[in-house]
């Protein structure tokens, strides 16, 4: 059972965290400077546009034409981050959630694997089957953080945003309009979580999912710890 934690569910969870960190977060870097580039470049092409008969010089109607061009880009491009960080955790979440109840699937097992992927379900199966309990492990309490917040970005406002907006109010809290208004926590914290995946209400930003990453790993090599500390132990096999 270690041997099938450390070659199949730790190396895929590990893929996962490192492609959103290394592939994702970077298409979204420097978004300021992609924004002005564009708003240069459409004042540019404004200004080189045919001059009409009531044309005075004045450039202003196109500097503010061109400023909106790359306001609505940037704009745009926050969002779809936000969106897509939002959209990794909760995939975070439901992978782990496959990959603990795929442990639960052998050829040599003689009892049934869990009835579906729900952790709350799937840790029932290991503590009445391999006699562990998921709840005990360290990176259990991140692990229910995740859960929440899974939840919270898949429906929005309901329980699950309330429990988690009271052990991390960070969750909630823009982080861009937090520096601008630091005075102000009611301008940047959102009260109800209405667009998760339209980029607004929740805030994964890349450190928290690096977070959520490293809780979902340690859960996992916990477990291989366990059952490499029961070694002699053997698990819904026959005789």
């Amino acid at each position: 059972m270690a041997h099938r934690v450390h070659h199949s569910a730790i190396p895929y969870l590990k893929a996962f965290g490192q492609y959103v960190m290394e592939d994702v977060a970077p298409v979204f870097a420097n978004l300021s400077e992609r924004a002005n580039a564009i708003a240069a470049l459409e004042f540019k092409r404004l200004g080189e546009q045919p001059a009409g008969e009531d044309c005075d010089g004045d450039m202003s109607v196109a500097a503010e034409a061109a400023q909106d061009k790359g306001q609505v880009f940037y704009d745009t491009m926050v969002a779809i981050r936000q969106t897509s960080l939002n959209l990794f955790a909760a995939g975070l979440f439901h992978l782990l959630e496959q990959q603990l109840a795929d442990l639960c699937r052998d050829g040599a097992f003689e009892t049934a694997p869990p009835r579906d992927t729900k952790l709350g379900v799937v840790a029932t199966w290991y503590r009445n089957n391999f006699n562990i309990d998921l709840s005990n492990l360290s990176a259990w309490p991140k692990i229910e953080q995740l859960r929440l917040l899974a939840n919270s970005v898949k429906h929005g406002e309901g329980s699950s945003a309330a429990e988690l907006r009271a052990i991390r109010p960070d969750l909630f809290q823009n982080p861009d309009l937090c520096e601008l208004l630091r005075d102000f926590p009611k301008m940047y914290t959102a009260q109800t979580v209405r667009l998760p995946l339209a980029g607004e209400d929740i805030f994964v930003t890349t450190e928290v999912f690096s977070e959520f990453s490293g809780a979902a790993n340690s859960l996992f090599a916990e477990i291989a710890e366990y059952f490499v500390a029961h070694e002699d132990e053997y698990y819904l096999v026959g005789g």
